[in-house]
């Protein structure tokens, strides 16, 4: 993500009143050495009417330009606003559009409130200061010149010293700021553990080593902060150290061209001040450019997106799509082999379970049906369209997720659903008993945590019947719950008027031939057909 690509992402209008605001802003260091060095040039000749229209004058121009600070800083955080929602609004777009998203959840939400608040502060923000400390130093600059051209350049030649510091700790500060945020990752998903498995710990009298275990991951991504801060503060002092350096030197040279009556004091005391409007931004610049190299490593990851969703054709409810799997084989890329020239032809519902040793690739297979994963050689159809494509296939997993939100969203996901539709496929699955009629409008906790496990398995199977999806996908649905929860669900999934397609570790062989489900086994990539 580079600068270009940013402020692409600003209003024009917004850009122009950000640069007038500094632009006037900038003129802070001269009107102040202004206002005081020409004091001097008043003397007992000077009337009660000059001093006061002198005053007046400074007060303008002094509130013109600390008026154009406040504006500034103003215009800045609706800049800030915008370039925040649109960089987090990019990220999760390229989330929910990419296939290869896995499932480390507090990886990508550690990105969002640590990493993209560390580009905030320190990227977004530094923008504006930076061009700020620019214009400032140039407009002060240009003043000093303009008093005494000799004294005035020696002061920006010196005051260039500064700039050095970045070419001098970039490096170091970059890979300071890479290890902490790898140390502060491994931190927060050992926290996360910590907390999830508390059970655990108690149980098996783990404290001690669970609590020294994640201390010490704490240590070390503090440690690590800590490093990447002292770098920080090592490349600081460098640049206060030639700053200081920056003037002492040319005031000694000037306080020469005074004793050798070259140039007045007046004079002198304008660059002095406004000399400091020289070295003091540059010096701010170096350490602006310090701290935004500490970004580089989060910032080379994150691409521009054109967010557009594409809506995919509802679901034509008098359609029974047929899905044909054709010569499928698949592998990874390490070689391991999942299925070998599979071919199945599956009518519109019929009822499979596929089963299989734990690692044969059961759940790949689904994978495959759904698009998720595109086979090695052979395809996958359904009804003549590539399953890519389709829009026709729910997937129902072994602990399925719910939003801590109303039931209603749960159902919807947002989608426009009349409530008698809603309540229609919750009484399919039972629901409407077990929670009582007024439920759509309720919340039932983070994860459905107020929700049994088998509840949460039928709001999921409920959405898929109200999103009318013409094939379900089961993976391991049924292995946390219960045998009279897993009867329950089975029966259910069996009567359901779609094509179902399960894979399973545990099953009733008589059950499945009482339901005319048609058995497979997957096997070192064969499928065989079970009698």
């Amino acid at each position: 993500m580079r600068l270009k690509t940013v402020l692409k992402w600003l209003p024009p209008i917004l850009i122009v009143l950000i640069m007038l605001a500094m632009i006037i802003a900038s003129f802070d260091g001269v009107v102040l050495a202004a206002v005081v060095s020409n004091i001097t040039r008043f003397n007992s000749k000077s009337t009660n009417s000059d001093a006061m229209i002198y005053i007046g004058l400074s007060l303008g121009a002094l509130f013109l330009v600390y008026s154009a600070m406040v504006l500034k800083e103003l215009f800045k955080n609706r800049a800030i606003k915008i370039m925040n929602i649109h960089l987090k609004r990019n990220f999760l777009y390229s989330q929910l559009n990419n296939n290869k998203f896995n499932d480390d959840a507090n990886n990508k939400v550690s990105q969002i409130f640590n990493d993209f608040k560390l580009i905030e502060s320190n990227y977004f923000a530094l923008i504006f200061e930076l061009i700020g400390s620019l214009l400032t130093g140039i407009v002060s600059a240009i003043y000093v010149l303009t008093l005494n051209l000799p004294v005035g350049l020696l002061f920006i030649l010196f005051s260039l010293l500064p700039v050095m510091t970045p070419k001098l700790f970039s490096k170091k500060l970059t890979d300071a700021a890479e290890i902490w945020q790898s140390d502060s990752s491994r931190f927060l998903s050992k926290v996360t553990d910590l907390f999830k498995g508390i059970n655990s710990i108690r149980t098996y009298h783990a404290q001690k080593t669970m609590y020294q275990d994640t201390a010490n991951y704490l240590t070390t991504e503090e440690t690590s902060y800590e490093k990447m801060n002292n770098r920080q503060v090592a490349a600081m002092f460098v640049t206060v150290m030639l700053s200081m350096l920056s003037f002492l030197l040319p005031l000694g040279a000037g306080l020469f061209f005074i004793v050798n009556n070259q140039v007045s004091a007046s004079v002198i005391i304008g660059i002095f001040l406004a000399s400091d409007r020289v070295v003091g931004p540059l010096r701010n610049a170096a350490q602006y450019l310090n701290q935004m190299k500490t970004t580089e490593g989060i910032r080379k990851d994150l691409h521009e997106q054109v967010i557009q969703f594409s809506e995919k054709i509802d679901v034509n409810p008098d359609n029974q799509p047929e899905l044909e799997i054709t010569n499928v084989g698949f592998k990874f890329k390490n070689g391991k082999n999942i299925l070998n020239d599979f071919s199945l032809k599956i009518p519109f519902g019929s009822k499979f379970l596929f089963t299989g040793a734990s690692g044969s690739g059961k759940t790949t297979l689904l994978n495959l049906i759904q698009g998720f994963l595109k086979p090695t050689s052979g395809e996958i159809a359904i009804g003549q369209q590539e399953v890519s494509n389709s829009n026709q296939i729910a997937y129902i997993q072994q602990d399925p997720y719910l939003f801590d939100d109303t039931l209603r969203f749960n159902l919807s996901l947002g989608k426009s659903f009349s409530d008698k539709d809603c309540l229609s496929v919750l009484d399919k699955v039972g629901l409407i008993d077990e929670l009582g009629p007024d439920l759509l409008d309720q919340r039932y906790g983070e994860g459905g945590a107020l929700l049994s496990g088998g509840q949460r398995q039928r709001v999921e199977i409920a959405r898929a019947l109200l999103f009318n999806k013409k094939i379900i996908l089961l993976d391991e649905a049924t292995s946390n719950l219960d045998d009279k929860m897993t009867k329950q669900i089975r029966e259910l999934i069996w009567q359901l008027p779609c094509t179902v397609i399960e894979v399973a570790h545990q099953y009733n062989e008589e059950d499945i031939k009482q339901h005319g489900v048609q058995h497979y086994q997957l096997n070192d990539g064969d499928m065989q057909v079970v009698l």
